[in-house]
C-alpha cells in the first residue's frame, strides 16, 4: 500500500469522478492528498472568498480494514475509506456514501528528469479571486515572496523552508519532468488566472512554463499545490517594497530600437530577486535597453492591495543588461548583476514588435 497512487475511477450514484486529478500518498504513518487541505476563507479587504492552505500530509490509522485520517483543522480522527483490494498496482477503497474508488500505483523516474536549483512560480489572478502571488524557492531552502493580492499576506517577505519542505517542493516539479512538459498550455475559454513557473539552473533560465488555466498535465498541477501554499507554512519576515523597486501589477519588459521582449510574471520577479541580491555601485553605462513594464492584463478587478503605495516616483530606468539604473525624482540608484541578463536567458529570436498596448 505504501507509495502514490492515481484515481482513476470513481463509482458513485451522487457524483462524478471529478476533473480536478486526484491522488493520494501513503508513508508508513501519513498520507499526502496530492490536491492539499485547504479551508474557505473571506478575503478581509475585498470581500471576496479565498483559499487557506493547511498542508498535504496529515497521520493516519488502520482499524478493522478502515482507513481513519486526522483532521488538520481540529485534530479528530475521521472515517475516510476502506479497503475493497490492495494489489501491487491496483487499489479499491469504499469511500463515504459507499462511493467506490479505483487507484493505480504512480511510477516516477527521477533520474530522467533535468535538475534545477530555483523556482518561480507566479499567479497572475483571474477574473475573481484567484491568488496574485509571486514565490521564489532556492535549494538552500530560501524563500522570497510577494503577495500581491486574494493572499492571506501582502507585501514582500523573505522566509526559509526546512530541509524535508524543500526537497518536497522540488521533487513534485522533478517528477513533472519538465523536459517533456510544453512551454505554454491553455485552457479555451477566458477569466481565468495564469500561472507561470520559472526553472533556474547556475544562475541561467532553463524553462519557463505557461499555464493558463491550469491546463498543463496533472503533475504539474500537483506540483503547483505546495509551492504556491507553502508561505503560509512557515515564518515570514516582512522587507521593504520596493528595494529595489517592483512594478505593482505589472512585469519588466526590455525595450531596444522597435524590438520589445516582453517578460511573463514569473520571469519578471526572477530579476527582481536577482536585483535585490546585487550590489549598487557608482557606474556609468552605454545604454542599450529601456526597462519598460507591462500591465497584468489576466487580472480586471479592483486593486487587492491599496495600501502598497511606491515610495518615490519612478522617472525611467536605463540598463545595459548588467547594470540597471532606476532614476527617480532625486536620485538614481544603479545595481550591478555581475552578468548580462538579456544575454544570458534569452535569444534574439525573443524580441518581437510591441503590440500598440506594449508601446
Amino acid at each position: 500500500m505504501l507509495g502514490e497512487w492515481e484515481l482513476i475511477a470513481e463509482k458513485s450514484a451522487s457524483k462524478k469522478l471529478t476533473d480536478y486529478p486526484s491522488a493520494i500518498g501513503f508513508t508508513p504513518d501519513s498520507i499526502e492528498f496530492f490536491e492539499g487541505f485547504v479551508e474557505e476563507v473571506t478575503d478581509s479587504i475585498t470581500g471576496e472568498d479565498k483559499y487557506q492552505y493547511f498542508g498535504n500530509f496529515t497521520l493516519y490509522k488502520i482499524q478493522s480494514n478502515s482507513i481513519y485520517i486526522k483532521n488538520v483543522l481540529d485534530d479528530s480522527w475521521n472515517y475516510w475509506s476502506s479497503f475493497i483490494k490492495v494489489e501491487e498496482d491496483t487499489l479499491i477503497l469504499a469511500g463515504k456514501d459507499s462511493t467506490e474508488l479505483k487507484y493505480v500505483r504512480i511510477h516516477h523516474d527521477l533520474k530522467k528528469s533535468p535538475e534545477f536549483d530555483q523556482i518561480i512560480y507566479s499567479a497572475t489572478g483571474c477574473y475573481g479571486s484567484c491568488p496574485m502571488m509571486d514565490i521564489s524557492v532556492n535549494q538552500d531552502g530560501s524563500l522570497l515572496f510577494q503577495g500581491e493580492g486574494y493572499t492571506n499576506v501582502l507585501g514582500f517577505f523573505e522566509g526559509r523552508l526546512t530541509k524535508s519542505q524543500t526537497e518536497y517542493i522540488f521533487n513534485k516539479f522533478r517528477k513533472a519532468n519538465i523536459s517533456n512538459l510544453d512551454n505554454n498550455y491553455e485552457v479555451g475559454h477566458t477569466d481565468d488566472t495564469e500561472i507561470t513557473t520559472t526553472f533556474i539552473k547556475e544562475g541561467r533560465i532553463i524553462k519557463t512554463i505557461s499555464d493558463y488555466g491550469m491546463a498543463g498535465p496533472k503533475e504539474l498541477i500537483w506540483a503547483y499545490v505546495p509551492i504556491s501554499g507553502i508561505y503560509e507554512q512557515i515564518a515570514l519576515d516582512s522587507i521593504p517594497n520596493d528595494e529595489p523597486f517592483y512594478p505593482k501589477l505589472h512585469y519588466y519588459t526590455f525595450l531596444k530600437d522597435s524590438l520589445i521582449l516582453s517578460l511573463n510574471k514569473s520571469e519578471s520577479f526572477y530579476l527582481w530577486t536577482e536585483l535585490r541580491g546585487s550590489p549598487t555601485v557608482n557606474t556609468s553605462f552605454v545604454t542599450t535597453y529601456k526597462l519598460g513594464f507591462r500591465r497584468n492584463y489576466t487580472y480586471w478587478g479592483p486593486d487587492p492591495n491599496e495600501k502598497r503605495q511606491h515610495e518615490r516616483e519612478l522617472k525611467k530606468v536605463d540598463t545595459n543588461g548588467q547594470y540597471f539604473s532606476f532614476h527617480f525624482e532625486n536620485e538614481t540608484i544603479t545595481y550591478d548583476l555581475g552578468y548580462n541578463f538579456v544575454d544570458k536567458n534569452f535569444d534574439r529570436d525573443d524580441f518581437r514588435k510591441p503590440e500598440s498596448w506594449e508601446k
